[in-house]
């Protein structure tokens, strides 16, 4: 199945807030036009993060078919379908370069928090199904958190039990996470992402049989 990658972002968490600041940070992600472009808007911090989004979405879709691809965020250039003097729409699509070749992107951006979705394709990324939520009684792990929301939408979709549903992650090899079904693996294309009280997924609704 087409690759799937998301990023999440927490905007309110202390850590990301004033990032554009850090130049040091932005110099060694970000290239000049992007640079550009987080220096020009009205709401830089935001603009930041959506381009370190975009990035780690489309690393992530990427490295689903080879870990081992670089993970360089200086090495996936972002282009957005936007000018540095437009507003920031709630939606925003864009593209990535990789070093596997262009991946398409699509960037939510709530007041809180933004979500980016990466496919190979705009019609992959337009059938994406995601999610992203609050977890402040989870905070302590927001991974499981993330794991459990994800579980519970695949359950829904198999018409099964959400306990014959399992996530696991290879220990030995870096491969991305994989569903099981009563130990059975399943060929269901997913992405996981947290960040401050944020927990997210994204799956590929055709590869749930």
């Amino acid at each position: 199945m087409p690759p799937v990658g998301n990023d999440v972002v927490d905007l309110t968490d202390p850590e990301n807030v004033g990032k554009s600041r850090d130049r040091r940070f932005c110099r060694r992600v970000f290239n000049d036009q992007e640079l550009a472009l987080i220096a020009g808007s009205a709401s830089p911090d935001t603009v930041l993060w959506t381009l370190w989004a975009a990035k780690e979405a489309a690393y992530k879709a990427v490295s689903r078919g080879e870990p081992s691809v670089c993970s360089i965020p200086k090495k996936y250039p972002v282009t957005l379908e936007t000018s540095t003097h437009q507003k920031l729409f709630p939606s925003l699509n864009g593209k990535v370069k990789t070093p596997h070749g262009d991946v398409c992107v699509r960037i939510h951006i709530h007041h809180a928090f933004l979500q980016a979705l990466a496919a190979g394709t705009t019609e992959e990324l337009s059938r994406i199904v995601a999610r992203v939520e609050a977890a402040s009684e989870h905070a302590h792990d927001l991974p499981r958190f993330a794991r459990k929301i994800l579980l519970e939408e695949i359950a829904g979709r198999l018409a099964c039990p959400v306990e014959e549903l399992a996530i696991l992650k290879e220990v030995v090899r870096p491969w991305p996470p994989y569903v099981t079904r009563l130990g059975v693996c399943l060929p269901i294309t997913i992405s996981l992402s947290h960040d401050g009280r944020y927990a997210a997924f994204a799956l590929d609704p055709l590869s749930i049989t």
